[in-house]
């Protein structure tokens, strides 16, 4: 047990010396000027060659018809404007919600007719009520699809409908 203890206690302080020396050695290349310059220069050498890979890899990937980096973080932003204004129409129809008292429909003609009709029979109110919902349904797609859609940055698409920014 005692000799188990004095192992780990000669490899720890066997690896504590190592490392200080690690770090030396690393600190003595970081503080080599000319060291530094040269990999600088080789490093601004790099930057022509991988542009052109950049350049090679987005013609490739539309001739592939694959996204590429820019397609991608093009679709994030679309799809953070999208929650943006999602989240100003639910604002939106809260408020209106609020305003009217927690009634949707406020005082409509519709609501007058609906019970005027009331006296009929049980079908024909049902069959009403699943009209104006459908109704109110579209409205509101309608309205969502068109504000959504005529504010929007979606890219062309051409008559394949295939769309790539890289054009």
């Amino acid at each position: 047990m005692v000799g188990k203890s004095n192992f780990y206690k000669g490899l720890k302080l066997i690896g504590g010396q190592k490392e200080q020396q690690l770090n030396g050695k690393i600190q003595d290349l970081l503080n080599n000027r000319e060291l530094i310059e040269a990999i600088s220069d080789n490093a601004q050498m790099q930057i022509p060659r991988i542009n052109r890979m950049q350049e090679a890899s987005e013609r490739m990937s539309i001739i592939m018809n694959s996204p590429t980096k820019k397609d991608v973080a093009s679709v994030a932003k679309l799809v953070i404007q999208l929650e943006e204004k999602i989240d100003r129409l639910e604002e939106m129809v809260s408020t209106l919600v609020e305003d009217r008292g927690g009634n949707v429909r406020g005082n409509s003609s519709v609501r007058n007719k609906r019970n005027a009709f009331s006296s009929g029979s049980k079908k024909k109110k049902s069959s009403w009520d699943s009209n104006e919902m459908d109704g109110r349904k579209k409205r509101i797609s309608d309205f969502i699809n068109n504000s959504l859609l005529s504010s929007s940055q979606l890219p062309e698409f051409d008559s394949l409908g295939q769309g790539n920014s890289n054009v």
